[in-house]
């Protein structure tokens, strides 16, 4: 069953959005108010409710669009579009909304088909990230997420260790490729890829601690892999964590040699 959604509308009180509001009627959830402090009050009470903000365009003009920027710049609402919507043909200067951050700007009477494809297509857009968004965000973390394919290739990497052939190069990537390609320690290489083509085959994931010893370094990395599933309930690739462990690992040897002494 496909999830209903909430929609907010922000009108004045002279408007008469008949036809619009019978069209919203598909979805779950329509909320009038008549004024942007009335609507906005509304939505930082149930803002885990409402998926999509829809504002008249003259409101937006009686604040000069600090209305929208003020929407825009509020944490709360960062996942819930604003959709701009003018009673007449949008004029040069009502594009500022998407300036300051709307999402949409639509100016009905128009097909339902194209209105419900214009909302559903912004709630979308806020309701989740995008691949690229999310790569850049792991890319914040200490540790390496990578996702590889049906057959061991990778997806992304959100780290490029020293052992990798290559790394330095600024249009080298590692997507499309398998660890025997791009490794540099062919021992290792070799047991991730054994490790990859088990996972494939049985769904059982894998954890075990490797060394690396690349430019007179050596590293300890933990690894962690787990099959990813697609809709049809088949392994479509395999998710993984690499962390850096040599501080723990170079004191567990410590402690084993000090003990063996």
């Amino acid at each position: 069953m496909v999830q209903q959604k909430n929609i907010l509308m922000i009108l004045p009180e002279d408007a008469e959005p008949v036809e619009f509001c019978s069209l919203l009627t598909r979805y779950n959830y329509t909320r009038l108010c008549p004024t942007v402090e009335e609507g906005f009050s509304f939505l930082a009470r149930n803002s885990d409710i409402v998926s999509a903000v829809i504002l008249d365009i003259r409101l937006a003009w009686q604040s000069n669009f600090e209305c929208i920027k003020a929407f825009s710049d509020d944490p709360r609402f960062a996942s819930i579009p604003l959709i701009v919507v003018s009673p007449d043909a949008p004029a040069e200067q009502d594009m500022r909304s998407l300036a300051l951050g709307a999402s949409d700007l639509i100016s009905p009477p128009c097909p339902w088909e194209l209105l419900s494809k214009r909302i559903y297509n912004a709630i979308r857009a806020k309701d989740s990230a995008t691949f690229y968004e999310i790569e850049g965000m792991l890319r914040k973390l200490p540790c390496n997420i990578f996702l590889k394919d049906a057959e061991g290739k990778y997806v992304f990497s959100t780290q490029y260790w020293r052992h990798l052939e290559k790394r330095n190069d600024p249009n080298w990537t590692i997507r499309g490729k398998t660890d025997i390609e791009v490794r540099k320690d062919k021992e290792n290489a070799k047991r991730a890829h054994e490790s990859d083509m088990n996972i494939l085959a049985t769904g059982q994931g894998a954890h075990y601690v490797i060394e690396e010893n690349e430019d007179g370094v050596q590293e300890f990395l933990e690894v962690v892999k787990e099959p990813v599933y697609g809709a049809e309930g088949t392994i479509s690739g395999i998710i993984a964590l690499i962390t850096d462990v040599t501080e723990r690992e170079q004191l567990k040897r410590k402690a084993k040699e000090s003990g063996s002494n």
